[in-house]
């Protein structure tokens, strides 16, 4: 998939060039990844529970835009609780002309209730990126906006699961990226949450190294029943003319996530 033909040249460099606060959080390939995991079908209506700078809804779109007839609804209402996101992604979203379709919002996802323009059992799919550690669980970065975003701090995991299943509609669509050390207690909590999961992709930084993320979706009121996608595996070992050794992306990497191209290779640690 390419979007070197788009009149838009910010469209065309994406994911380079997107606007985010200079001190907080940047986002990572997880979010490129959540962004093509969720693209597989057309969706009307999403909400994006901690949408950050915006990057997995703009990503969402920019591949949907391909697949939908002119003036076919398709709506994402991207929530944060850190106003420089939130002004971050507005910004990115003029920059790639999708205004009418993205809607980021201030708004805290243990507090639906409050957030500008929920719809309880609104929502055909949710995206959700949530922060990855339970605090104490890791080096935790002084930063306060880095610390929210990546440790529970603030906001657990359940707490966006709950939000996710209060937003979507029956049989609706949970897409999450998360940890696979954490999968058994995100089972637990989707239980909760009456989402079932439904499909499960690991993804691996090396044919030889142990799975690093996890691309999970789940359904609300679901039925059980689990597919394990193969897995994705996101680099490979080459020798650069100059002797170095690097990293080059798959090919089945490129494929699964065209965003990727923007940094295919990179020099070995």
């Amino acid at each position: 998939m390419s979007f070197q033909a788009d009149t838009n040249p910010h469209r065309r460099s994406f994911p380079r060039g997107m606007v985010q606060p200079e001190q907080g959080f940047r986002f990572s390939i997880d979010a490129l990844l959540l962004a093509c995991f969720a693209a597989g079908r057309q969706h009307r209506n999403v909400i994006d529970l901690g949408t950050g700078c915006g990057v997995i809804s703009l990503g969402l779109l920019l591949i949907g835009q391909k697949d939908r007839s002119t003036g076919e609804s398709f709506h994402i209402l991207g929530v944060d609780n850190n106003p420089e996101m939130v002004a971050s992604a507005q910004a990115n979203t003029e920059k790639l002309d999708f205004p009418a379709h993205f809607t980021p919002v201030l708004g805290n996802v243990a507090a639906t209730n409050e957030i500008p323009g929920f719809r309880p059992g609104g929502f055909d799919a949710a995206l959700c990126n949530p922060p990855y550690r339970p605090t104490g669980h890791g080096r935790m970065p002084s930063n306060p906006a880095k610390l929210s975003a990546m440790f529970e701090t603030e906001t657990r995991t359940e707490a966006f699961l709950e939000a996710a299943s209060r937003a979507l509609t029956t049989k609706g669509r949970l897409y999450l990226v998360h940890l696979p050390e954490h999968l058994p207690r995100l089972f637990n909590h989707l239980a909760d949450a009456k989402l079932a999961p439904k499909r499960l992709r690991l993804v691996h930084p090396h044919q030889d190294k142990p799975a690093s993320l996890l691309l999970l979706e789940a359904r609300k009121g679901g039925k059980p029943g689990l597919t394990v996608e193969p897995p994705l595996i996101l680099y490979r070992r080459e020798c650069s003319p100059a002797g170095d050794v690097v990293h080059q992306t798959t090919d089945d990497a490129l494929a699964f996530c065209p965003f990727l191209l923007c940094n295919s290779s990179r020099p070995a640690q």
